[in-house]
């Protein structure tokens, strides 16, 4: 996709309220079993008409008050599993949520919109452990008892109050700031500190933010406050100076943060779903830089949502199983959707990272050369899997094809964060292959016997096939791709990167949350590759450490560890099957490539995206390389 102008945004937003408003519509005009009723002893809460009403009327009074609510990401997280749960029953997920209480939950916007547009209302809300929420400005402390009550809100002119069979709490007369007994959405990032007027929202209390399950309030350490506030304060000035598109797509697309732990600031995580549009679930990110790439990265995933949601962009799998393909920022094998996901938002981060290179960033010069093979693979994946696509999606590609070659070729491996970048972007293809990818037994026993009888390999190596669905992983790569981390941190802060060296290794050691790290990793990226190998070679039958032997070889003999590296797992495996101790990894790696090649086969280096086609002879297996380029 190219340039997003403030009217594509602005189309955007429109069309998801619009969804939004025919979701809410579908809830109230749904005729089904009827609802359960609430605890014994309690109020019924304001009926759904009855609360649409109250919504009618305040957006007749002040129709930025709806839409202020209507713009909280959670009436979407609230909004759509119950439509979905209406309409489909069993078949839709779960809820915790009692069926009185969800369908009743139009009381919540309707009290919000009301004290927002300063009119005379008065709901009863279910209250989740008590608490009132009101969708984009916050919760009472807890007003009723039980798990699911019912509370009364009144408002008007005089204030706001919310009662119930526990207590009172009166909202101050500007909802924004903290009272007694209600904790407003903190706004970061803008002036004020925390509870300033900052554009986006740090969601820490809504009951409906988290998408897996409900949630309560947590209350952050103020120091954790400030620093919410510090980050989005820098990133917005970094983003204006530096990439102001990206910083126009950031603003217009992300309107909440909802705060999580993650393993560490190295290791931020992050998150977006469709229902929650408009919001991001982040852990607190190593710097402003860091947290402009996860917002880029969110962001663009907003905007590809919002644009599936008005044309299809794939077209659907009628019968059998969805072809699944290799992506090179995940572990795990990614439907065509996944794929072209995350090409649109890497491709976003690392237009990023290219504009931060230069007085000696290595972080960036590592971060930008990385995402750029990475984004090299997965176009080369999509356009062979046009097929998967509709003309929308072809559009979607073509564009993200412009804007990548808009950057020119890939710069060589002659500096030490682009070798690190090259290095772990090889690992990460090698991992994947021997995680996803198999080869025929039988062809795995007949270059056993060729071996065994001194005979050379033939000049066509078997190919390789996805791993048959709940066949399980014969032999586990490290799916926590932590050389990857090591590098990454190496590049950010060699300090750092030298006091985790010295704590790899250990049993249950994650330091700064990287897992499965070891110290012939630390070697590798180090640029120790001799002491490497040798702890490497001391690890026999690790996948990971075969891997590490061929990433820290100077030989070529050795490249089909890393190249074909399920191959040389399977040669090993039908020797030892025939009763006879396998050579060692290098010598079966050395044997399989010394062979002649025959004309069209894979023997070439490659870069590799799996899809369900046999293309180039590779039956099941789609071998990017020199024959195929992306375009």
């Amino acid at each position: 996709m190219g340039q997003v102008t403030d009217a594509d945004l602005a189309l955007l937003r429109s069309s998801q309220r619009s969804r939004l408003l025919l979701a809410l519509a579908a809830i109230l005009a749904h005729r089904g079993q009827p609802a359960q009723k609430p605890p014994r002893g309690a109020s019924g809460p304001t009926r759904p008409a009855t609360a649409w009403d109250i919504l009618a009327h305040a957006q007749r009074s002040d129709p930025s008050a709806v839409e202020a609510v209507l713009g909280d990401p959670c009436v979407g997280s609230w909004a759509f599993p119950l439509l979905r749960r209406l309409r489909h029953g069993a078949a839709a997920a779960g809820t915790q949520v009692p069926h009185w209480a969800e369908t009743s939950l139009f009381a919540a916007l309707a009290g919000a919109a009301a004290v927002r547009a300063g009119i005379r209302a008065t709901v009863r809300i279910p209250a989740y452990h008590g608490r009132v929420w009101l969708p984009s400005l916050g919760v009472t402390e807890s007003v009723g008892r039980g798990t699911w009550a019912v509370a009364t809100l009144e408002t008007g002119p005089h204030g706001t109050a919310a009662f119930g069979d526990r207590g009172s709490v009166r909202l101050p007369d500007d909802p924004a700031r903290p009272a007694d007994g209600w904790h407003p959405l903190t706004r970061p990032g803008g002036s004020g500190g925390p509870y300033g007027a900052g554009t986006v929202a740090l969601d820490h209390l809504s009951p409906f933010r988290d998408f897996r399950s409900l949630a309560d309030p947590i209350a952050p350490a103020p120091q954790t406050l400030e620093r919410w506030h510090e980050l989005l304060a820098e990133c917005d000035a970094l983003l204006r100076r530096d990439q102001p598109e990206a910083h126009r797509l950031v603003a217009g697309a992300i309107r909440t943060i909802v705060p999580v732990d993650g393993p560490s600031a190295l290791r931020a995580v992050s998150a977006t779903v469709p229902d929650a549009h408009g919001a991001v679930t982040m852990s607190l990110p190593l710097d402003a830089a860091a947290m402009a790439a996860i917002l880029i990265h969110e962001a663009r995933h907003q905007l590809l949502d919002a644009l599936a949601d008005l044309t299809p962009l794939f077209v659907s799998v009628h019968e059998g199983p969805e072809p699944t393909y290799f992506a090179p920022w995940r572990a795990d094998a990614r439907p065509l959707r996944g794929l072209l996901f995350g090409a649109h938002a890497f491709t976003g981060v690392m237009s990023f990272w290219r504009t931060q290179r230069g007085a000696g960033n290595e972080r960036a010069e590592f971060e930008a050369a990385l995402h750029h093979r990475q984004v090299r693979t997965a176009l080369a994946a999509l356009r062979n899997a046009a097929e998967g696509l509709t003309r929308a999606g072809g559009l979607v590609v073509e564009g993200l094809a412009t804007a990548f070659h808009q950057h020119g070729p890939l710069e060589p491996a002659t500096t030490p964060p682009r070798r690190l970048a090259e290095l772990v972007h090889h690992d990460e293809q090698a991992a994947w292959r021997v995680t996803h990818l198999v080869v025929d037994p039988d062809e795995a026993a007949f270059l056993a016997r060729r071996l065994l009888a001194g005979e050379p390999p033939p000049a066509r190596l078997p190919p390789a096939r996805m791993r048959p669905a709940g066949s399980g992983t014969a032999h586990p790569s490290g799916g926590q791709a932590p050389r990857t981390w090591l590098a990454r941190l190496r590049c950010t802060d060699g300090q750092a990167f030298a006091a985790v060296r010295r704590e790899v290794g250990q049993q249950h050691a994650h330091p700064l949350g990287i897992k499965g790290a070891t110290t012939g990793d630390a070697l590798l990226v180090a640029d120790e590759p001799d002491a490497a190998l040798e702890w490497y070679r001391s690890r026999p039958g690790c996948a990971q450490a075969w891997i590490g032997i061929g990433l820290a070889h100077r030989a070529s003999s050795a490249r089909l560890l890393v190249e074909r590296p399920e191959l040389v797992l399977a040669l090993h495996d039908a020797v030892q099957d025939s009763g006879v101790n396998p050579p060692p990894p290098e010598s079966l790696a050395e044997w399989l490539g010394s062979r002649r090649s025959a004309p069209g086969s894979d023997a070439q280096r490659v870069d590799v995206a799996v899809g369900p086609d046999a293309i180039g002879r590779v039956p099941s297996g789609l071998v990017i390389g020199t024959e195929h380029p992306p375009e």
